[in-house]
């Protein structure tokens, strides 16, 4: 995922103008270790899929990006950033088919048989 950025940020002496999130790259490991990385800090989030530190933290490892950077952002650019992992960590893939998102339905009977079992 790319997004594009509304103000530059500066790494490495090189201007970000679009945010590359390889966030489909990143594995359970890494949440892990972020996580671990937030609690040495003292920073616990309680529930991290919210948590805009946790979030920034995530965003940083998959861009390959010091933290610093991130949170250097524009508030607005900081915002869709850690929106943009929010909702790649909480949505799921049913909720972007709707197949997969309607109830089954139940198995057609004729009018003589019997529901009860």
């Amino acid at each position: 995922m790319k997004i594009k950025l509304t103000k530059a940020l500066k790494h490495k002496g090189q201007e970000i103008l679009t945010l590359d999130l390889p966030l489909e790259d990143l594995t359970g490991n890494d949440l892990i270790e972020i996580e671990k990385q937030l609690t040495r800090s003292g920073e616990v989030p309680v529930v991290t899929d919210f948590n805009r530190v946790y979030l920034v933290n995530v965003a940083a490892r998959a861009a390959h990006i010091p933290v610093e950077i991130l949170k250097s952002a524009s508030a607005k650019d900081f915002a869709r950033i850690t929106n943009e992992v929010r909702n790649f960590l909480t949505l799921s893939d049913s909720d972007d088919n709707e197949e997969a998102a309607t109830p089954p339905t139940p198995p057609e009977t004729s009018s003589g048989e019997s529901q009860s079992g």
